[in-house]
């Protein structure tokens, strides 16, 4: 390794520069893989917080329903049939978005409808609406106060924590208020179920009730925008990745090429191909260390700075895991540019460095 340290210490512009474009990288990978969990976040935690282990769809339409919030009715039948297993219960949930309007102004929301006594955000469901704290405070909003969803006048119940259907706050409320609010007789848009039901009988279900059922993460497809916009954030992370990769292989390339003359002296000195193709790699890797290291930290710092003001999302695994993935890549790409020093030929490469 004794060759590979010297290098950054004696061209320490070039590993600088080379580090700095690491650095910028796994930055730009951290915040973007943050802000897109952040993004899912808002479009399913109110879905999460209900900790179902199945989402059943169904259309009146058809026998084969899709997995689409839009299309979907829940039919109390379904719960019904479902409830005929051992274990296994199912409730109907509305989902809706429409305009809350108090006192001091308005905000878009989303209105999720569960049955009377149901627990949901921390709160029992009832005639009352429970505000998510976010609106409560922007629009001055208290427990006891009258609120209108849709035009459709309700008392405030609770405040409770914050969670998210489709970008906008969630308003839980009873069936029968969001009935009312959505104009319907539908007793909600999809059950969502609980039993220890294995993924084969949930299946089995499926088919007897002519429905579509998937878990909580999977009913994720049911939403166009969550769809749509994970997939362009990811689209955009991989780009980044493969970005990182070719800049590795490009700066390494010229590198090995530019020191042929210091590999072809320590190989006609008696080292070894592999012992060189180490020196390379260590100090690919020690760059690699260095600018990821640094990008993770800067994301870290950021995402602290940003993820009250925007859909951030914050973890060791949008940190840790982008930087770990940019390292392995960049690896990978050293391992592919300085192959070619295990076949150098001592008296050759002496000979064509004259």
């Amino acid at each position: 390794m004794f060759l590979s340290l010297r290098e950054i210490r004696t061209a320490g512009g070039r590993f600088l520069l080379i580090g700095s474009v690491t650095m910028f990288i796994t930055l730009l990978i951290v915040m973007l893989t943050g802000l897109t969990q952040g993004l899912a976040s808002r479009n399913t935690s109110a879905l999460d917080s209900l900790g179902a282990d199945a989402v059943v769809f169904s259309d009146p339409y058809t026998d084969n329903p899709e997995v689409s919030f839009s299309n979907s009715v829940a039919d109390l039948g379904v719960a019904k049939q479902l409830a005929t297993s051992d274990g296994v219960s199912a409730l109907p949930l509305g989902v809706g978005q429409t305009r809350l309007e108090a006192g001091s102004g308005a905000e878009p929301v989303a209105v999720m409808g569960l049955p009377d006594g149901t627990t949901a955000a921390g709160a029992t469901v009832s005639e009352k609406a429970n505000v998510a704290r976010e609106v409560a405070d922007k629009l001055g909003i208290h427990a006891g106060d009258t609120i209108a969803l849709a035009g459709q006048k309700v008392e405030v119940g609770q405040i409770v924590d914050n969670e998210y259907y489709s970008h906008s706050p969630a308003v839980w409320v009873d069936t029968a208020t969001w009935q009312a609010v959505n104009h319907t007789q539908d007793a909600g848009t999809v059950l969502v179920a609980y039993g220890d039901a294995t993924k084969d009988q949930w299946q089995q279900m499926a088919a007897d009730t002519h429905t579509a059922i998937t878990d909580t993460k999977g009913s994720y497809q049911g939403l166009a925008a969550y769809t749509s916009e994970r997939s362009s954030l990811t689209s955009m992370q991989g780009f980044l990745y493969g970005i990182s990769a070719l800049v590795t292989i490009s700066f390494l390339t010229v590198w090995t090429l530019q020191r042929t003359r210091d590999i072809a002296v320590l190989r006609a000195l008696g080292a070894s191909p592999s012992y060189v193709l180490i020196d390379a790699l260590t100090q690919a890797a020690i760059v690699l260390a260095a600018g990821t290291g640094l990008g993770a930290l800067v994301g870290l710092g950021l995402g602290a700075l940003v993820q009250g003001s925007v859909p951030f999302l914050l973890s060791w695994s949008t940190v840790l895991v982008p930087a770990a993935g940019v390292f392995g890549l960049g690896i990978v790409g050293a391992l592919i540019a300085v192959r070619q020093t295990t076949k150098v030929e001592p008296m050759a490469a002496l000979g064509a460095a004259v």
